[in-house]
């Protein structure tokens, strides 16, 4: 074999070191450009999913509340699994009748969620939405229970304005900001890590920096 022939021979058996150099450094500079632009963007979709999630949420409440005229379920539960008459709940802590379960028409969305007090759906963010919805008073601005140990609040006042809830968990505090843009066009927020008490998303002032522990979607009015 000639010279040129095993030289031309070598070349084709791979790469040399400093081709696999000048490779690696150009797929280093190209992911130094790409990966952050597509972690973006992925990360862009999130306030919408909570945001479409919470309105499917809602019109599914207000859908059931049409059928069974005017009772807005306990938990979201039973938007999609017929409640149990005598067992299951409306907002009000009265017990479903056999005809009310009779004219549920359901399932009101696609999505389900165990009957459990702590069972969730997930959602944009990493957040969830809490299986347990209840009634929240806009102008004490509180819950009629503690979202915690499920006491009874005692600002809350029953003849006041209400709207029936679900809650939002584990959201940052720039996380519900933008959620807060989308619902209700604004921020208003009055300083770093406040609270917000008005519109259609509010949460109270965090305990710890930078994270909301809870945050109300009020989903539909209760007359």
């Amino acid at each position: 074999m000639s010279k040129k022939a095993m030289i031309r021979t070598r070349r084709r058996g791979g790469f040399t070191l400093i081709e696999t150099i000048v490779t690696i450094g150009l797929i280093a500079v190209i992911a130094a450009f790409v990966v952050p632009t597509v972690i973006q963007k992925a990360g862009a979709g999130d306030p919408v999913k909570v945001q479409n999630d919470l309105n499917t949420v809602r019109t599914a409440i207000e859908t059931f509340a049409t059928d069974v005229k005017n009772g807005f379920p306990h938990q979201i539960n039973s938007l999609t699994v017929k409640p149990v008459a005598g067992t299951d709940r409306f907002l009000d802590s009265t017990a479903f009748t056999t005809n009310q379960v009779s004219v549920w028409n359901g399932p009101y969305m696609a999505a389900t969620v165990g009957t459990a007090v702590g069972d969730s759906l997930a959602t944009g963010y990493t957040a969830y939405i809490m299986n347990n919805m209840d009634r929240y008073d806009v102008v004490t601005n509180h819950p009629e229970h503690d979202p915690v140990t499920g006491a009874l609040n005692g600002t809350f006042v029953k003849t006041n304005t209400l709207f029936a809830t679900v809650q939002v968990h584990g959201l940052t505090y720039s996380q519900a900001i933008a959620l807060n843009r989308l619902f209700d066009g604004d921020v208003d927020v009055a300083q770093a890590d406040s609270s917000n008490i008005t519109g259609r998303f509010r949460w109270p002032k965090p305990v710890t920096t930078g994270q909301v522990s809870i945050a109300y979607f009020l989903a539909s009015p209760i007359t």
